[in-house]
């Protein structure tokens, strides 16, 4: 059963990353009023969004463990 909320989770935490890497593709080409500036910050958000996604895919398996264990 933990596997399959571990896949559960995992799928959402990709899903998200998902989303934001197309959002910031499309900054350039969308938001065409926006400055160099918001620009910038637009892209530096959604790269942080990517980031901390990725750093919470790879604590996923150690937070699960650990809670499991704590269970038993």
């Amino acid at each position: 059963m933990a596997h399959i909320l571990v896949a559960i989770v995992t799928m959402g935490f990709i899903w998200f990353a998902w989303i934001n890497f197309r959002l910031l593709g499309r900054v350039r080409a969308s938001d065409a009023h926006l400055t160099d500036e918001e620009k910038a910050i637009m892209q530096s958000r959604y790269m942080t969004r990517i980031i901390l996604c990725l750093v919470s895919l790879a604590a996923i398996p150690f937070i699960f463990g650990y809670l499991t264990e704590m269970s038993l």
